[in-house]
């Protein structure tokens, strides 16, 4: 469905941020990254890097002590915005590839003895980038670092080591692919309602919270709709339980159809049904909600029953909590 130029026009400047927070890609390596391994994979990268740094820096090359040195400093960063609940992970993935960038030098300074650091490393692409760039990162690291070390190493030695790197990136791109898939369909299980596949009430809070934060910050407008249908339990009576489901599903898909893809439908009740109209102010609401009335009255579902419904409209006003503006939408009829 498409709504006024003006509106759609208004929505379209402000896509990149909010997409990002409507249509973010599941992937193993989400800003909820568990905080105490997050705190933990910090501290495990600094405390062997600080052991290199001191002891190239008394023993061996100040150059490479002074790599490792960057890359320290770019693990203690990451960890110090860590710590106060901070979203950490674009310091993860800087310090990531800080570290990645030493471990190649070193493999051209020390040959076998950097290799060896490819192994773990080259796994953690997996937990700090999408499943792409992981694969992208982590091939080039692997490549500069097998490159570098033949500056001293013999090339069968750095054959071997290829080998041995390429079964170890394969395996790590399988586990992520796995886990990746996993989450995805759990995060649909716990977002999504199993008889109508509309969003649940679970999801309904954050994407609220997301259209009132851009309110907040860019003035984009958001209203919602609350569609009930009307009579429902006698459908339910008249025609049985498993008609009036298949009866919701049909709905579902007929309101869906017709809303645009950044719109979103909820299953708010038994027969209660939220839809949220990002960028679409009180007016422009009031229109798609009319255009839904009659819709909804002119279709036929199965078994030949057609349905009225009421609806509720209401654009969120500067100031409003969550809950009031979920209230006056049950309040304020579409004109």
């Amino acid at each position: 469905m498409h709504y006024s130029s003006s509106i759609v026009i208004r929505f379209r400047h402000n896509t990149v941020t909010y997409s990002r927070h409507l249509f973010a890609v599941s992937s193993i390596h989400s800003e909820n990254f568990p905080r105490s391994l997050s705190i933990l994979f910090h501290i495990v990268a600094f405390v062997p890097l600080a052991g290199f740094v001191l002891y190239h820096g008394l023993y061996g090359s100040l150059w490479l002590s002074s790599a490792l040195l960057i890359a320290s400093t770019m693990v203690l960063l990451s960890l110090r915005q860590e710590l106060p609940h901070r979203d950490s992970l674009p310091y993860r993935q800087g310090f990531v590839l800080a570290v990645s960038v030493g471990i190649v030098y070193a493999c051209h300074v020390v040959g076998l003895r950097g290799l060896i650091y490819v192994f773990p490393m080259a796994p953690v692409f997996f937990f700090t980038f999408s499943l792409t760039h992981a694969v992208i990162a982590g091939s080039v690291f692997s490549i500069a670092s097998l490159v570098a070390a033949l500056n001293i190493e013999e090339p069968v030695l750095v054959i071997r080591f290829a080998i041995g790197i390429a079964i170890c990136m394969v395996f790590a791109y399988i586990f992520a692919f796995v886990v990746n898939k996993q989450k995805e369909e759990l995060e649909r299980q716990a977002n999504i309602d199993e008889l109508t596949g509309a969003m649940n009430r679970r999801r309904l809070k954050p994407l609220l919270e997301d259209s009132i934060e851009m309110h907040r910050r860019h003035k984009v407008p958001a209203s919602l709709i609350l569609v009930d249908l009307d009579y429902f339990k006698a459908v339910n009576d008249l025609h049985g339980h498993l008609r009036g489901d298949q009866l919701l599903i049909e709905f579902t898909q007929l309101i869906q159809a017709r809303l645009r893809h950044t719109d979103k439908v909820f299953r708010f009740g038994g027969e209660e049904f939220l839809i949220l109209l990002p960028g679409i102010g009180q007016a422009e609401a009031d229109t798609v909600a009319e255009s839904l009335r009659q819709l909804i009255q002119d279709t036929t579902f199965g078994a030949g029953i057609q349905l009225t419904c009421s609806l509720g409209v209401a654009q969120y006003q500067a100031g409003q909590s969550l809950d009031h503006w979920l209230q006056s939408s049950s309040s304020v009829p579409a004109r």
